[in-house]
């Protein structure tokens, strides 16, 4: 800190506003090469984990990431285009509700043709509901695999960025452009 001071002082500020306004960007260029060693240290321990060792094979993992994620964000987005059949759904679980002692009055009577013919209308509704309830489970949302996917991808190209920094090569620029127009 001392030095700091020191070299603020040999400068002659104004003031002491000044001083102030100078010790503000030296703690803050100080801050920030801190942080970027910290971001290095990070990329390096996450490179070695995931036996990233070569920039071919950070490149080829950013890729299946990011293919991957861009993938169950597709899926997502196209199986959310459907939620509007949610209020069918709703339907589906009140009539199922409504019916199910018809039905269960029904199976009890053996299937007979005269209980069908006094209660067609309800039976009918329930065998909508639970066709329409078999089909729902296959339907479920990746939603588990589609953040695992994004925090991998984070991951994956925020130590690419840094090594891509590191190597004094401007591509985060490029991937974040890239990124923008995926979406």
């Amino acid at each position: 800190m001392r030095i700091v001071i020191d070299e603020i002082l040999r400068k002659k500020p104004a003031d002491f506003e000044a001083f102030l306004s100078e010790m503000k960007l030296a703690d803050y260029e100080r801050w920030a090469k801190i942080f970027n060693l910290k971001q290095m240290a990070q990329t390096i321990n996450f490179l070695t984990e995931n036996n990233l060792l070569s920039y071919e094979d950070l490149e080829k993992k950013a890729q299946t990431v990011a293919d991957n994620f861009n993938q169950l964000s597709v899926q997502i987005k196209t199986t959310e285009k459907h939620m509007t059949e949610i209020e069918n759904l709703k339907t589906h679980i009140i009539n199922y509700s409504k019916t199910r002692d018809t039905y269960t009055a029904y199976r009890k009577a053996g299937y007979s043709k005269k209980f069908y013919e006094k209660h067609t209308a309800d039976l009918l509704l329930h065998k909508a509901a639970k066709a329409a309830f078999d089909e729902l489970e296959n339907k479920k949302l990746p939603y588990e695999k589609y953040h695992s996917a994004k925090k991998e991808i984070q991951n994956v190209l925020t130590a690419k960025a840094n090594v891509d920094r590191l190597l004094g090569e401007d591509i985060w620029e490029k991937e974040k452009e890239k990124h923008k127009e995926q979406r």
